[in-house]
This record gives C-alpha cells, structure tokens and sequence, in this order.
C-alpha cells in the first residue's frame, strides 16, 4: 500500500531466510503488479470465461479442473540459470548504454548473484525502445508521473484525489495508484488524442512497466535511470477532475 516507501533493506528478512533467492521475489512482485494492471487499465476479464457465462458455478468449476490439470502437466522444477552474470552483462550493455547515453559502470553489481534478473531487465529494455510505437518524451512523461504518483500512504492508494488534466498523464496517474479505476471515458480522451488500439495498447504497457520497475529499483537499490527515461516537463498542476 505504501510502494513509495520501498527500499533494499524491507529485503532483510527474507534474505535471512531465503539467501540470493529472495532477489527473484523482486520479479515476482513486480510482475504481479504488471499484470494486474494490465488488467485493470485494459478491462481484461480475471477469469478465463466470458462474464454471461460465470453465472454457471458448474461451468467455473470446469474451468478451475482443466486449469489443475494443465497445470499438473507442467514441468515448474527449479533450474540452474545458464548464463553468468558477465554473459548477462555483455549482453544489456550495449542496450542499456545507449538508452542512457553513458557507459555502464557498477550500475548492476547488486544483481551479481541473480544475473537472470538482468535479462529482465534487458527484455524489458527492448520492449520499450523496440516494439512500443511510443516515443521517448512520451515514455519519459509516464515515468515520471508514475514516479511522482506512487502511493505513500493508504489515503493516495485509496483515497479520492485530483488526476492530471492530460489524458496520458490522467492514464498513467490512474494507473499507478487505482489502476481500476481507469473509466471509458479515458479510454475515449486518449482516442481524441490520436491514439488507436495499439497505442492504448502501448501507453498501458509503459504505465504497468512503469509501476513494476517503481518496485523493483527501491527493492533491489538499482539507479533508476537504468530503465525510466527522464526528465520530462514538471507534471502540470493543479489538476481539475476528481475520481
């Protein structure tokens, strides 16, 4: 509820328990809150059924079986990961150096033991500079409204407060703090702003990228110029619209 106030040290305990491994708990929150807000922000149903059909509980719980024995199919054994972490390093840098303009120093020497963790990163990297038709000063512009929008306490994860007037800003803002709270009329402004299926598509990932590297950077006390792009112009305020 408070991920403003993340920091490294929150990792303690489990490291106690856990050693290195509880490095990979960092990538397993942050795609959790990927997905969700995915899911939020897009209206992406939570159950595999269609809504008209949940109603049938013999149906959901057809649903729930096929899904256990799909599962008890799958191969989850732990693996040894095959790539070192000079490998994994070699492989980000000439990515990661040219997103950030500067050579790469120590920058990822706390993922050292868990170089996994920097091929994440690395697809992650790709996915924004590569496959999103989204700019740069646009990117930059979600970063940092999802920077400045963590919640630090229970009142902005739940309370109601004023959202940026820009509908980017407004989605990202949004996003960030009650991501299903995300409306159609939203949806609609981002249309009125020139962007179609793909670039909804696009903004939603960047917010939900976002969001998941928001927690992994404090958790993990990485620089966060290692993913977000900044600086962009200062948020504009004061903004108007309640939710």
């Amino acid at each position: 509820m408070q991920p403003a106030l993340l920091k490294s040290s929150d990792l303690g305990p489990l490291r106690e328990i856990g050693g290195d491994d509880a490095l990979d708990y960092t990538l397993v929150i942050g795609t959790f809150h990927f997905i969700n807000r995915m899911a939020d922000l897009l209206d992406i149903p939570a159950e595999a059924l269609p809504k008209p059909l949940r109603r049938f509980e013999a149906l959901r719980r057809l649903s729930v079986r096929l899904g256990s024995l799909l599962m008890a199919r799958m191969d989850l054994a732990n693996r040894v990961y095959p790539v070192s972490y000079k490998e994994a390093l070699e492989n980000i840098r000439p990515v990661l150096e040219r997103s950030m303009g500067r050579a790469l120093d120590n920058e990822l020497l706390p993922l050292k033991s868990r170089p996994k963790l920097i091929e994440a990163l690395q697809l992650a990297l790709v996915e924004r500079d590569v496959r999103s038709s989204l700019d740069r000063k646009t990117l930059a512009r979600i970063h940092r409204v999802v920077e400045e929008g963590l919640p630090a306490n229970i009142d902005e994860a739940e309370g109601f407060h004023d959202r940026p007037q820009d509908p980017v800003e407004s989605f990202a803002f949004v996003g960030t703090r009650y991501a299903y709270r995300t409306t159609t009329d939203m949806i609609e402004a981002l249309r009125q702003e020139g962007y179609d299926d793909i670039g909804i598509l696009d903004l939603a990932i960047a917010v939900a990228e976002a969001n998941q590297w928001a927690r992994i950077h404090r958790l993990l006390g990485l620089d966060p110029a290692l993913y977000y792009i900044s600086p962009a112009p200062a948020l504009t305020r004061p903004a108007v619209t309640l939710i």
